[in-house]
């Protein structure tokens, strides 16, 4: 026989066992529904992202669809009886609920074909030195000439090799990335993703006001005031002007009148994309080619962008232009035979 002493100890060490095994199983019990818990939140970010990638490419599939059966205007794109979709960079909402911006190129300054004055008043605006400009627009021309000559505030391969960066390619540019493989470029990373922006891989350097953005234009131009840009761009939504003469009768702004101002869409153009569950937007460099070999476009780039910024009141209301008139659009009529 145990006396009362030893079986209340003994009593004493089963309780505290059984509530050190509770313990266990309700921290075990709580990590499970823990991790269970965040695999179903997983679950839930994957299938929205799956659902934005959806719906992304459907929403480029009709894009491309309307651009590669439609004429470039001045500053749009569709046929002269339906509402017209505008290559501003303004903001579309597609109809399974996606989000489209498109920006005709042109309207965008040429990193293979920099045209000096132009640049130099762009990088100024965007916050440079005249000295760090003017390095910027000596080593674009440097990275893509094939000689290894340097310009005064250029750069060749022993420059780059100073500092740690891979030599010019000496050919055409092909991404607006690259230059942050370039000097002075690469150690201002603010100021190259502001120009980003603002350019493109055009091989000419033809500029299309009606389609530019409204900032790139007051640093192109920074004596013009203010009522005059908004008084412009005013006037290019409703209609967009037809070349440089008008715009100067209708705003006093001096645009060039020489061919480098050109007063009308390209076929080049940037397409942003993006759909709730998309953490980034997808942007596409793009040429339309209806007489095209192959395809009736042809995709040069695809790489991320930041995701647009929440609509105004303004945009929310601006929708994708309706493609239904197509179904009901009398087919081209055979011709008569002889």
């Amino acid at each position: 026989m145990k006396s009362p002493r030893v079986s209340q100890r003994e009593g004493g060490y089963v309780l505290i066992f059984v509530i050190a095994s509770l313990a266990l199983v309700a921290f075990v019990a709580t990590r499970f529904a823990l991790r269970v818990d965040a695999l179903r939140q997983q679950a839930t970010s994957m299938q929205n992202l799956a659902q934005g990638r959806l719906l992304v490419e459907s929403a480029k599939a009709r894009a491309l669809f309307w651009l590669s059966t439609r004429p470039f205007g001045l500053a749009s794109s569709g046929f002269a009886d339906e509402q017209p979709l505008a290559l501003d960079n303004r903001s579309y909402e597609m109809r399974n609920g996606a989000w489209i911006r498109v920006q005709d190129a042109r309207g965008l300054l040429s990193l293979n074909v920099p045209q000096r004055e132009r640049w130099l008043a762009a990088l100024i605006g965007a916050g440079a030195s005249l000295d760090q400009a003017s390095a910027m627009i000596d080593i674009l021309l440097d990275y893509t000439d094939t000689d290894s000559l340097k310009r005064l505030n250029g750069a060749e391969a022993p420059d780059y090799a100073a500092v740690g960066l891979a030599p010019p390619r000496n050919d055409w540019i092909l991404s607006t990335d690259e230059t942050a493989l370039m000097p002075v470029w690469a150690t201002n990373p603010q100021l190259r993703q502001r120009m980003v922006s603002w350019t493109n891989v055009m091989r000419n350097d033809s500029f299309n006001p009606n389609t530019a953005p409204l900032d790139l234009l007051r640093a192109l131009w920074p004596k013009v005031s203010a009522d005059q840009w908004n008084l412009f761009d005013r006037l290019r939504r409703t209609a967009p002007f037809v070349d440089a003469t008008a715009a100067i009768a209708a705003t006093g702004i001096p645009f060039p009148t020489d061919e480098s101002v050109h007063f009308h869409a390209s076929n080049e153009l940037r397409v942003q994309l993006w759909a709730p569950g998309l953490p980034m937007a997808v942007e596409y460099t793009l040429s339309i080619l209806p007489t095209g070999a192959y395809a009736p476009w042809l995709i040069q780039e695809v790489r991320p962008s930041d995701r647009f910024a929440a609509p105004d009141a303004h945009q929310a209301a601006a929708k994708f232009p309706d493609a239904s008139k197509d179904l009901a659009r009398p087919a081209p009529s055979a011709p008569p035979s002889l």
